[in-house]
């Protein structure tokens, strides 16, 4: 992920502040919900069409237990599905994003017998229809790094999560990895297209 981090966040004078190539988005980030104490996205990871990974931070929200814990957002403008965004680090205390301590403020129920279930989330489609419930896998032993799927994030949607221990608003929380499936049908129609305009002009050139 390119990034070029700012040299100094003079603390909450700073209202949002874009870590890394990408588009910008506009604070308070709308991609989350109110959770606790959080009333917004304290960051948001939005996936860009050219394949970049924006992170974005807003130093004046609240952590969700108004002590730790950090109210992240998910903004897919890539221009096919992802599934799921790969995350490694630690908060200001110290504490593994992926050590759940049970106190994430999240009122979404566990849809099964995974970790952190005061952190599961939700994510949307474009029209704000809800797809599903975020949810936690490959936890590392160490338990800084971690996987958060939504299985079928479609272009324009977004997704949000709770994670362990408040992040440094500086130098936020990386993506080290995030998939997607197969591209959008209207991907996939401008393919064919390309494709069938690609054969006949190679059937012109052979005749």
């Amino acid at each position: 992920m390119k990034s070029s981090y700012l040299p100094k966040l003079s603390g909450l004078a700073a209202a949002a502040v874009l870590l890394s190539a990408g588009a910008a988005q506009a604070v308070p980030f709308n991609q989350c919900p109110v959770v606790g104490y959080a009333n917004s996205c304290a960051v948001l990871y939005t996936f860009n069409a050219d394949g970049s990974v924006s992170t974005s931070v807003d130093p004046s929200i609240k952590s969700t237990d108004n002590i730790e814990d950090t109210l992240a957002g998910v903004m897919n403008l890539s221009g096919h599905s992802i599934d799921f965004i790969t995350l490694s680090g630690v908060g200001i205390n110290g504490t593994p994003l992926f050590a759940f301590d049970g106190d994430g403020q999240s009122s979404i129920t566990n849809p099964g017998t995974g970790p952190g279930d005061t952190y599961f989330g939700q994510y949307f489609d474009a029209n704000n229809t809800l797809l599903g419930t975020t949810s936690f896998s490959a936890i590392s032993l160490d338990q800084k790094t971690g996987t958060v799927d939504f299985a079928g994030l479609t272009d324009g949607g977004r997704a949000w999560f709770v994670l362990e221990d408040q992040i440094s608003f500086t130098a936020p929380p990386p993506v080290t990895g995030g998939g997607n499936t197969v591209p959008e049908p209207a991907t996939l129609a401008l393919l064919g297209i390309g494709l069938t305009g690609l054969a006949v002009r190679r059937r012109k050139a052979t005749t």
